[in-house]
């Protein structure tokens, strides 16, 4: 008996750019510290390292053709030392830098809807349905497989997994680019595998049992079998908010506090990009916008390239004084950027909303590797002149969260956005480094996790909670002030600040929430003239998340995690610091000290 199983399938084809680079040696590293802490000749690295002399010489060579070691004259003879560019490159501790070759490739592969599976598409046996009807109509006997209850993922970010593995053949190759204008994404076909006398044909090598498994269940069916039905038995995509905590260095000065420090930092932002600037602001205003064209324009001269993206819609939050219709403003700094030669080319921005919340900065450097910047700060409409919180990352993993995080916002459409796929191959990249570790810790927080977070602080507080939001509106008794109320049974000096009332919540009915909070031992209070636009909470000495998630007049929403995005940083004294700033500013509303019944 002849019978063929049709499995169905995804087919994903495109153009792209592998990277290739030859790793550096053992022998290379040994030498450049050697010549790093003086000036060698030939002999004297021959000597120290005791490797045969043409070794080194090969190693010296390639060192000096990639300008990390120079010759020096010492005294009468000539020397080996670091050059300005390999001093910078060794200094720092990283890996050394790389000079890749890059070469087009084409790649097609397919992705099992039954199980996740993939496999290079010349692999397998692909037909359509039409074809299979044929057959079917000639004779031939074809069991259909047909999924239910999920699938596999088709994201960049997934998709990107799945390329490392096919496209890349050799271990000093990686992915370094995607042509989606050459992608093509089919889902209408299916692997066919044809079983004769019980025998399946045209398994792949690298079949998994749990597809193996499948098809010589539907083999051994009756004849006439027409259909057989199956659940998605397969890996599932992570869910964007089970975001890993990371070992790091993280101090006082990464958090940024205040209207002025974010004017400042947005400055050396732009400076400090190398090759690459991506900014997120949820609103835009076009005169804030052309005060910035001056350091945007330099680093354009530079060679930077930069993507602006935008998140306001009507579903959002009001979050400033007097709401702007960004959609409006769009197509103006579209034109502005069109018509300015150093921008136009270099500055790309996005005409479509990401219906986000949050607010992001990522850019790479010349010598520091890539940095991500989250907060509250709306970069692009802000005149500066409010109370703002972010917090500056530096550590390569956490960095890649948020390129995940900012990949999901953007690029949701499989394989046909090339910020996403661009996003995707850097978080990879940034993953791949060595994790440096340190005594600190730092969460990135999307989604529903700001609510558990919520939680944590007022169930694990045990001297000081503070909770600081830029409105107060309907859900601020659920959002925080319950858990205050919590806290406070325990004696914990709780402490929840806002700007101004919110959407239906009038001042009438915030005095009310003040007085009823004061009585269950909550501190509800207006920060009055000194605008704070920052959103936070503090809880004793070593904990603090930053986000742009208003607790106190918005939710999360569950559909669309990555509206609203934060980080959780445990680091030794941070609490303090950051609460002994902004006693500075609000020296009525937040004491410098604790309360004496409070210390322990």
């Amino acid at each position: 008996m002849s019978v063929l199983i049709a499995v169905p399938m995804a087919r994903i084809s495109m153009r792209v750019t592998i990277e290739t680079s030859r790793a550096w040696s053992v022998v290379d590293e040994a030498i450049l510290l050697a010549i790093g802490r003086q000036s060698v000749g030939l002999d004297g690295l021959v000597g120290q390292l005791a490797v045969p002399r043409q070794v080194v010489v090969a190693s010296v060579t390639r060192l000096m053709r990639f300008r990390l070691v120079e010759i020096a004259l010492v005294g009468a003879t000539s020397a080996f030392q670091l050059s300005e560019f390999g001093r910078r490159s060794t200094s720092a501790g990283a890996p050394l830098p790389t000079f890749p070759k890059f070469a087009p490739r084409k790649v097609a592969f397919v992705v099992d809807f039954a199980t996740g599976e993939f496999f290079n598409a010349s692999q397998v046996r692909r037909s359509t349905h039409a074809k299979l009807e044929a057959e079917s109509a000639a004779g031939r006997e074809v069991r259909y497989i047909e999924v239910r209850d999920g699938g596999p993922s088709l994201s960049p970010e997934a998709n990107m997994a799945r390329l490392s593995e096919i496209a890349v053949r050799n271990w000093d190759e990686q992915v370094a680019g995607v042509n989606t204008g050459a992608a093509a994404v089919r889902e209408d076909e299916f692997m066919v595998f044809p079983v004769a006398d019980g025998v399946v044909q045209g398994l792949p090598d690298k079949v998994g049992p749990r597809l193996r498994g499948l098809v010589e269940d539907a083999a051994a069916r009756p004849a006439g079998t027409r259909s057989i039905v199956v659940s998605y038995n397969g890996p599932g995509e992570t869910p964007i908010e089970a975001l890993p905590t990371h070992a790091c260095r993280i101090g006082p000065d990464d958090v940024i506090i205040g209207g002025a420090a974010h004017r400042n930092a947005l400055g050396d932002l732009l400076a400090r990009a190398h090759r690459r600037l991506i900014l997120h602001s949820t609103f835009l205003d076009l005169e804030r916008f052309r005060a910035l064209l001056g350091p945007i324009r330099d680093a354009c001269r530079r060679g930077v390239r930069i993507d602006i993206l935008w998140g306001d819609n009507d579903d959002l939050d009001v979050d400033d004084d007097k709401p702007r219709k960004t959609a409006l403003v769009v197509p103006k700094i579209a034109d502005l950027v069109r018509d300015d030669p150093e921008l136009r080319g270099n500055v790309r921005f996005q005409m479509n909303t990401t219906g986000s919340h949050a607010k992001i900065v990522l850019l790479d450097t010349e010598y520091d590797g890539w940095m991500a910047v989250v907060g509250s700060c709306n970069w692009l409409s802000t005149p500066f002149n409010a109370v703002e919180l972010s917090v500056i990352l530096r550590d390569a993993h956490a960095v890649a969260d948020v390129c995940r995080i900012v990949q999901v916002m953007t690029g949701r459409r499989g394989v046909a956005d090339d910020l996403a796929h661009e996003l995707a191959i850097t978080a990879n990249d940034l993953r791949r480094e060595p994790e440096r570790g340190g005594p600190d810790r730092v969460t990135l927080v999307v989604g529903g996790a700001h609510d558990g977070l919520m939680r944590r602080a007022a169930e694990s507080a045990k001297r000081r909670l503070t909770v600081v939001c830029h409105r107060l509106g309907s859900t601020a008794r659920p959002g925080a002030i319950l858990q205050g109320e919590a806290a406070a049974e325990r004696e914990v000096d709780v402490t929840v600040l806002y700007t101004m009332p919110a959407g239906p919540l009038k001042k009438r009915h915030a005095r009310v929430l003040v007085e009823e909070a004061a009585g269950n031992g909550v501190r509800l209070a207006c920060v009055g003239k000194t605008h704070l636009h920052g959103k936070f909470i503090l809880w004793d000495a070593d904990d603090v998340v930053v986000t742009s998630l208003n607790w106190t007049s918005s939710a999360v929403d569950h559909d669309a995690p990555w509206n609203d995005v934060g980080v959780h940083i445990s680091s030794l004294g941070i609490a303090d610091s950051v609460h002994r700033r902004l006693a500075a500013i609000y020296p009525d509303l937040l004491p410098a000290t604790l309360p004496k019944s409070a210390e322990g």
